[in-house]
């Protein structure tokens, strides 16, 4: 009984309310990334960059304060975060018909993960700054530097069979003048249609129903609206 009580109290006089506070800030960082993939309807969202942050800022957290006076390598431990992290960028990126997706995400998870190792050794300002230049990279620049002089910005989701080969569909864009800003494909309860979710922009007029139109005539392409 008194070990236990002599344990509890030796816990509770080592315990660092610093450290609680550098994984909550990870965590809310890493939330506020996930939210931006979020409203762009990425599989990698809130829940997914929170734990990355929380458990990159825990790693540190033990890799710094965790084997004081022991004879080892305290880098070590986070250094892993950075490889071990490109397991969940294997994951998001896939090729599907010759077109690459998933790459802006994956980066964001590998940065987020840095934020986390931030916050976890304590570098509250760089964590924070580098959390908003995310942020911005990811939203602001994406919207109104690089598509500024778009005439036509549309967004569109196709239910498509596996018949489509999303190679095609960009082809077909390209003809008229369009370029995809964004792909997302998730599947449907048939278990042969998929949803593909993509934002366009062109420098060239073109009315939607056009874009519709053009777009349904594709083989395995089975409907298409705008969203």
């Amino acid at each position: 009984m008194w070990y236990n009580v002599w344990v509890m109290t030796d816990y509770l006089l080592n315990f660092q309310p610093e450290w609680l506070l550098r994984i909550l800030c990870a965590t809310f960082m890493g939330g506020l990334i996930g939210y931006e993939r979020h409203t762009r309807s990425k599989d990698a969202g809130i829940r997914t960059h929170a734990i990355v942050a929380l458990a990159s800022a825990l790693i540190m957290i033990v890799s710094k304060y965790g084997f004081d006076g022991a004879e080892a390598d305290h880098a070590r431990i986070a250094a892993q975060v950075v490889s071990g992290v490109g397991f969940l960028g294997a994951g998001i990126i896939f090729v599907k018909n010759d077109l690459i997706l998933g790459l802006t995400t994956a980066a964001g998870i590998w940065a987020t993960s840095a934020i986390g190792l931030c916050f976890g050794v304590g570098f509250y300002v760089i964590g924070l700054i580098s959390g908003i230049i995310i942020l911005a990279v990811q939203r602001i620049v994406f919207k109104y530097f690089n598509y500024s002089n778009a005439k036509t910005i549309m967004n569109l989701e196709l239910v498509i069979d596996e018949r489509a080969k999303l190679k095609e569909i960009s082809d077909a864009l390209q003809e008229m003048s369009f370029v995809q800003t964004d792909n997302n494909i998730a599947p449907t309860d048939n278990a042969t249609q998929w949803i593909l979710r993509t934002g366009i922009t062109g420098s060239k007029e073109a009315t939607p129903n056009q874009v519709i139109e053009r777009l349904e005539k594709l083989n395995g392409v089975n409907q298409v609206k705008l969203v």
